[in-house]
């Protein structure tokens, strides 16, 4: 993964500033910068050498500065080359020269970010579409414009005229090509490990690029080497660089081979002894170019391998996690399923308890405090089950404030004393289609969140709002245009910066370390919450707190209004029951309850058992209980064999946990009447009265 160094870093924070004096400022840099490479690499006629280099830098870092800065500096690079030029020509050849490098500029950076250029120079098509495409084409434009210039002003020969547009192409194609990755490279790309190997490697190259530097200036014997073989001793040190340090690397090594390349080219030294200076200018260029090129794909193709080097270990590392949450999946599940077989006989024997008693007794109180202990009990299984993703989804409409009210006191011990908490319930129609158990799973992925944002404490804000949503907002969003309930969740920690704002809804992107974070929270709040048609998104910048805004579409009709039950009295019957259930509390409880209702009640503890009941000519059963998962065999093949015997009983199905294995059952299909445990005595009296009282056509 790259990292950002401290140099890119305060020039980002500089490059962002566009108040009047810091444009200023940054034209006076980027000229300042031009002028300097220029003289460098025109110094050399002041010492004997010829002024026709064969590399001009100087457009390489004009068309860097207009990426990195925009249009704002053109100012600046227009000036500074109409003073370079002005140093050697009339004024009017500078004045005009000058709007060379500015159209180049506004041809290579349009033509870069049509080709969705990256300036990390991580893949390969970045440094073969800057190298052979972008460069010459901004190059060619700026040698017409400056090549016609001078001749239309007398101050180029018509006989030099196609080798000056030549050598100007070729100058400011190497430009280009070799300036703009060394600025990318070391603003951009990828730092190199300091590892002492790298430093061993970063020394043996120093100590080979020297000794090949003595080769070329002819200070140490080249008789062994064939003409032209020290040019090729360096392709060889380019692409160990470009393998082993990267584009930073081969950008370095680059500019140090051009260096000597250049004061060879000037003075006809080494390799180039005895050539023409066009051939001399030719055979520079085309080495040049080709290590250049050479050098930047195979630090491109680094780049890439290492991305597929960590991008294997994080799906190793997401596929160890998937199954380590698989088997603690699992044992949620198992978990959840023995412990509500249990909740069932304390919710069941506190309510018999309870209606056992006079109301003037103190005991009842008692029972009724039992009752709803177990029933948090409950709802804390169901939250459990749903966090591990063991139950189903089952949406309905939902009173988003009291599904607010009801997690509060669950978040509240979650944030600890050092945060505060801040729960409002702001909206006047807080019905949403949500399955209640997810949209609480989302607000404690927020919450704990917020609370690791804070670890010195702070504020933490939760609320609910009406919110309207017009025609545009909704196709930006993708919702459906009109009214909406908003849950919004603020606090005021670190937030974010905007590279990982981006990605925080990624699965398994994290910023937490190692084994404190899975990355899959904000991923699975976004997907429950695109799920139920709504929208997520985030607020947040550095220093500054973060904020989440949740949009789910109202719903048209109002939640379902539970009857109180405490005054109710249980629907009872005559009917006779099978009741096959293997944990012995529940069938104690169920028998009990329903004989007091005037059922007759035959028991099972097993699958077989109860078909084995099923198959007596002399008992006939108007409905059979029976639990999903059995000991012995499932209990909709006993329920399957039961019915084909006899096709009259109905049957209702009861189960402590709702996992894939159930659904695979097919119990929760439409037409199949189950009850999920733990169930209270007035929904197992409901429930066997409403499916005794379905018709034929609609038993299951």
């Amino acid at each position: 993964m790259s990292t950002r160094s401290p140099l890119a870093t305060r020039f980002q924070a500089w490059s962002s500033t566009t108040s009047t004096l810091h444009i200023v400022l940054q034209n006076a840099a980027v000229a300042l910068g031009y002028i300097l490479l220029a003289e460098l690499v025109l110094l050399p006629r002041f010492a004997g050498g010829s002024a026709a280099t064969p590399v001009w830098p100087a457009a390489g870092l004009a068309v860097a500065a207009v990426w990195l800065l925009g249009p704002r500096v053109l100012p600046g690079i227009y000036l500074a080359s109409a003073l370079v030029v002005w140093l050697r020509a009339p004024w009017l050849v500078a004045l005009l020269g000058a709007f060379a490098p500015v159209v180049e500029t506004l041809l290579v950076v349009p033509l870069l970010r049509r080709f969705r250029f990256d300036d990390r120079l991580e893949r390969i098509r970045d440094p073969l579409g800057l190298s052979l495409i972008a460069a010459p084409v901004g190059a060619a434009a700026a040698a017409t414009i400056g090549v016609t210039a001078a001749w239309a002003l007398g101050q180029l020969p018509t006989a030099d005229l196609a080798w000056g547009w030549l050598l100007w192409l070729m100058r400011d194609w190497l430009g280009i090509a070799m300036c703009v990755p060394i600025v990318f490279a070391w603003l951009k790309a990828r730092r190199v490990p300091d590892s002492p190997l790298h430093i061993l490697e970063a020394i043996s190259l120093l100590l080979s690029l020297f000794g090949l530097a003595l080769l070329a200036f002819g200070l140490l014997p080249t008789g062994l080497l064939p003409p032209g073989g020290i040019a090729l001793l360096a392709l060889p040190l380019v692409a160990w660089a470009g393998l082993r340090f990267g584009a930073r690397g081969a950008s370095a090594v680059l500019a140090l081979i051009t260096g000597v390349a250049i004061a060879l080219a000037v003075f006809g030294l080494g390799p180039l002894q005895g050539l023409s200076i066009e051939a001399a200018r030719t055979v520079t260029f085309v080495f040049l170019l080709l290590a250049s090129t050479i050098g930047h794909l195979l630090a491109a193709m680094k780049a890439e391998r290492d991305d597929v080097r960590l991008k294997r270990v994080q799906l190793e590392e997401q596929l160890r996690h998937a199954q380590k949450m698989e088997s603690v999946g699992r044992l949620a599940g198992g978990i959840a399923h023995d412990f509500n077989n249990l909740l069932t006989a304390i919710i069941g024997y506190a309510d018999i308890l309870r209606e056992s008693l006079e109301p003037k007794d103190p005991r009842r109180a008692d029972a009724e405090e039992i009752e709803r202990a177990a029933l948090r009990a409950a709802e804390l299984t169901r939250q459990m089950l749903s966090f591990s993703r063991r139950e189903a989804a089952k949406a309905k409409v939902l009173d988003l404030n009291t599904a607010l009210s009801k997690v509060e006191p669950m978040l509240r011990r979650m944030m600890g004393e050092d945060i505060q908490l801040a729960v409002s319930a702001k909206s006047a129609l807080p019905f949403v289609r949500v399955d209640a158990g997810q949209i609480e799973q989302v607000l404690m992925n927020l919450a704990v969140n917020a609370r690791d944002a804070m670890p010195k404490g702070g504020r933490l804000a939760v609320e609910t709002a009406d919110v309207t949503i017009d025609e545009s907002t909704a196709t930006e969003l993708g919702l459906r245009a009109g009214p909406h309930v908003a849950l919004i969740v603020s606090d005021t920690g670190t937030g974010m910066s905007p590279g990982v704002r981006a990605r925080i809804f990624e699965p398994y992107f994290t910023t937490k370390e190692a084994g404190k974070g899975t990355g899959l929270g904000l991923s699975t709040a976004y997907g429950i919450i695109r799920q139920a048609e709504g929208n997520i998104s985030v607020s947040s910048e550095v220093g500054l707190g973060t904020t989440f805004r949740v949009l789910l579409p109202r719903a048209e009709e109002e939640p379902a209004t539970e009857p109180e039950t405490a005054a109710q009295k249980l629907p009872g019957g005559t009917e006779h029951v099978l009741l096959v259930e293997d944990d012995a509390s529940v069938r104690r409880l169920a028998k009990e309850l329903l004989t007091r209702l005037g059922y007759t009640v035959t028991e099972a503890a097993s699958g077989r058992a109860g078909l084995s009941l099923g198959t007596d000519d002399t008992r006939h059963f108007d409905i059979a209980v029976c639990d999903v998962i059995l000991g012995d065999m499932s209990g909709t093949a006993m329920a399957e064999a039961l019915r084909a015997l006899r096709p009259a009983t109905r049957i209702l199905y009861v189960s402590g946990y709702t996992d894939e294995a159930i659904v695979r059952t097919g119990v929760l299909d439409e037409g199949k009447p189950f009850l999920q445990k733990p169930f209270t005595p007035m929904e197992l009296a409901r429930k066997i009265r409403e499916v005794l009282q379905e018709r034929e056509t609609g038993a299951a």
